[in-house]
Order: structure tokens, then C-alpha cells, then sequence
């Protein structure tokens, strides 16, 4: 019988950092305190590969973005829950810009540390008015959409980008109903790219690792196929469609990607 921790067994942790601790890079690893490695270690001795997760995760929006960027042309971003700039991959408006001089990237979190420290990795990297980070949480997209109209011109499309965001709302907090007044916003020719946890590949560990999170302060739900699949209702998929992350048009450099990562992927197109 697995014994699974007790609330004191963690000092708080973020969501941020703790992504930043998944992924174990060297460079993302100093944005981590000790109780956010802690935790990670913890999921792992429970079986549940929090490191492979946070990596195919990262790298499902690193294609997803070049695609709808370099391939669909879309130059605007807006990105919900991006948590802390990345240290050792393109941040999304590095890789907007690649293709698009002029990109625009409004950032939105619900965490003020990050926040902060998005819009000073901007100012060093004096990219001047066309990258923003606000305050913001998916539960109120009115507030949402009022940043975006001031900072992105909402007739033209939009890359609306939520990995690793719709599975830390429950139910009653109506993920579905937020999502689809966003997406209601956005012109054809925009593209959702999300990410989101699905316990069916194995629901004991991810059960487990489920409960984890939710002692150390971080809320999770985990979905079924089905019920993720309703995210994109009304919206034409890209690519391969709705599969597990590593899945999604895996390219030579997504080596580590593990076959089953517990985390279904898909872009959906308004057309």
C-alpha cells in the first residue's frame, strides 16, 4: 500500500517553480526552491513521471507554436498561465518573432512573481511594447480579453496557447464555459494550442500523483479523452489531432518524449 503524504509534508510550493523543478534542466533548476524539487522526487517515487510530463509539455508547445507561427502565418500570441521565462528554450514570443518582426505577445498569470519576472526578462531583452505580462486567471476571461484588446489587434488571428492550464480547474469552476467566451473573441483563422493531464492511461498513479499535488497546493484534474476532446468543439484540428503530447508531430531534437506521457495535445483552428 502506498502511504501518499501528509499537507505538512511540503513547505508551499508554486506552480512555476514546480514546472521549472519537473523539467530538471540546469538552467530552469535556479528558479527552484528545495520544496519544489521535493515534490517532484515524491512524484516520481510514486511512479508518476512528472520530469517526462513537464518535458513533452514543453516541447508539444515549442512545435505547436513554430507551426501556427511559420506555417499559418499567425503573428500574435496570447498565452495563459506561462508561468516563469524559460532559461534554456525559446520563451513563445522568441519564437513568434522568428517569423513575425512585429509579433505582439500579451503573457497572462495569476501569479505575481511571475509576472514580475516576465516583464523584466522583457525589458532586458528590450523588446519595447510588443511583449506584455499581466495579472490575469482563465476564471475571469472578461479581464482577459480586456488586456488582449489593449495589447493585440483582435482582428486578426490569434495563437491562444494553455498548456498545462485547463486541467488545474475543476468542474464547477467551468473551464469549458471561460475557454469558449476567449475563443469567442478570436477572429477565424486563430488556433488554441493546449495541453491537459488524462488519468486512463494509468489511473492508479496518476491518482496518486493527483492527490500529491493537491496536499502541496496545486490544484489538478485529471480528464478523460472525451471530455477533453469538448475543449475543441467546433474547432478544426491541426495536425494529428487530439493525441498524447510526444505524439504530436515528434521531431528528431523530442528524443526523451516518452511513448505515454499522461498528456493529451492538439491544436484546434477556428475557421
Amino acid at each position: 500500500m502506498t502511504v501518499l503524504p501528509t499537507p505538512s509534508a511540503f513547505r508551499p510550493v508554486s506552480s512555476a517553480r514546480f514546472q521549472h523543478a519537473a523539467l530538471g534542466d540546469a538552467a530552469e533548476a535556479l528558479d527552484a526552491y528545495e520544496a519544489d524539487e521535493e515534490l517532484v522526487r515524491t512524484l516520481h517515487a510514486l511512479g508518476y513521471p512528472a520530469r517526462e510530463v513537464a518535458r513533452a509539455t514543453r516541447a508539444f508547445r515549442l512545435r505547436a507554436l513554430t507551426h501556427t507561427t511559420r506555417d499559418l502565418g499567425i503573428a500574435q500570441v496570447l498565452e495563459i498561465g506561462p508561468g516563469l521565462p524559460p532559461r534554456s528554450t525559446p520563451a513563445s514570443h522568441h519564437l513568434v518573432q522568428r517569423h513575425h518582426h512585429r509579433a505582439r505577445t500579451l503573457y497572462i498569470d495569476h501569479d505575481p512573481l511571475a509576472v514580475t519576472h516576465l516583464n523584466t526578462a522583457h525589458e532586458t531583452e528590450e523588446t519595447g511594447r510588443m511583449v506584455r505580462a499581466v495579472l490575469g486567471d482563465l476564471r475571469n476571461p472578461h479581464h482577459i480579453l480586456d488586456e488582449a484588446a489593449a495589447h493585440l489587434d483582435l482582428n486578426r488571428p490569434v495563437a491562444l496557447v494553455a498548456t498545462a492550464v485547463l486541467d488545474t480547474l475543476y468542474d464547477h469552476e467551468h473551464p469549458r464555459t471561460h475557454l469558449r467566451i476567449l475563443l469567442g473573441a478570436l477572429p477565424p483563422g486563430s488556433a488554441l494550442i493546449a495541453t491537459h493531464l488524462t488519468h486512463e492511461h494509468n489511473p492508479e498513479t496518476v491518482h496518486r500523483a493527483v492527490r500529491t499535488l493537491q496536499i502541496a497546493g496545486l490544484p489538478t484534474r485529471p480528464r478523460t479523452f472525451e471530455d477533453i476532446a469538448a475543449f475543441y468543439t467546433g474547432l478544426t484540428p491541426a495536425g494529428p489531432g487530439l493525441v498524447p503530447a510526444g505524439q504530436w508531430q515528434p521531431t528528431h531534437t523530442d528524443n526523451h518524449t516518452p511513448a505515454n506521457d499522461h498528456t493529451y495535445a492538439a491544436i484546434g483552428l477556428l475557421t
